[in-house]
This record gives structure tokens, sequence and C-alpha cells, in this order.
């Protein structure tokens, strides 16, 4: 069920960017879901979550301004409110022309891929089959 609020749902008070500024997200809201919800008007290539005083804003930046626009026009024309985990969301234009993530290398954890392969043809299988398996896999998710 959706939340009611007497807050619109959308503030111009910025001219379009290609980056949008969500409000009233869920709690811990992360970012494949900013992506899910980014997704149908274009892509989705930055996000930034759980900023603002109450961790409850995000960011999402477009490829393409058109795109930042294309959300922003469905959602102030359709009935529907965007919604994250039914919670209705507040978006406006950022002033932001991109996401920029000060996080330094020692802020960022470190990716660790544990496998194990048994049977009769795990003696086949080198660290370049893996590699190449993920990049596949990433390259999927992409599309």
């Amino acid at each position: 069920m959706a939340s009611v609020s007497t807050q619109p749902q959308f503030r111009y008070t910025q001219p379009p960017s290609k980056v949008l500024h969500l409000r009233n997200l869920p709690w811990e809201c992360i970012e494949e879901e900013l992506v899910e919800l980014g997704k149908p008007f274009g892509k989705v290539v930055n996000t930034k979550c759980n900023v603002g005083a109450n961790r409850n804003q995000a960011f999402i930046e477009f490829a393409d301004i058109n795109q930042a626009i294309a959300m922003i026009s469905y959602y102030a024309s359709s009935s529907e409110p965007a919604q994250v985990r039914g919670k209705t969301v507040y978006l406006q234009y950022s002033n932001r022309q991109e996401i920029v993530n000060n996080k330094t290398a020692a802020d960022v954890a470190g990716n660790v891929l544990l496998v194990t392969i048994e049977g009769e043809d795990a003696r086949l299988v080198s660290i370049d089959v893996l590699h190449l398996a993920r990049i596949k896999a990433i390259s999927s998710m992409a599309a």
C-alpha cells in the first residue's frame, strides 16, 4: 500500500540534469533498487545511496539528459507514483551534472569469489575460464 503524503512528488527548482535527486526512500535502500527504478527510462550509469541526514535520499545518474527527463515526465503525468518497496519516492532534477563518489581504495570493500569445482572435468577449468564466465555474467546483467 502506498504511503499517503501531502508533500508534492516533484519540485521543479532545478533545470533539467541527467542526475536525479530522490527522497523519501526506504531506509537502507540499495543501488540495485535505484537501477531498477530508472531502468525503463534509459541506462543508469551511476548511483549514490543513503545520503542526507536520515539516509533516505539518493541520486541516479543517467547516460543522457533525455533519459532523466523521460523519467521525470513519466511520473509527473502518471497516476501511479514512483515507488521503492511500496513507499512513494519524490523525484526532482539535481543541481549536480554528474555523481562524484569520493571513495578511496581503502573505503571500497574488495570483491572475493570462492569457487569450488568438483567432478571429473574439474581439472579442465582454469582461472581464464572463470574470468571469462565472470565477464559474460556481468555483461548479461548490464544488458
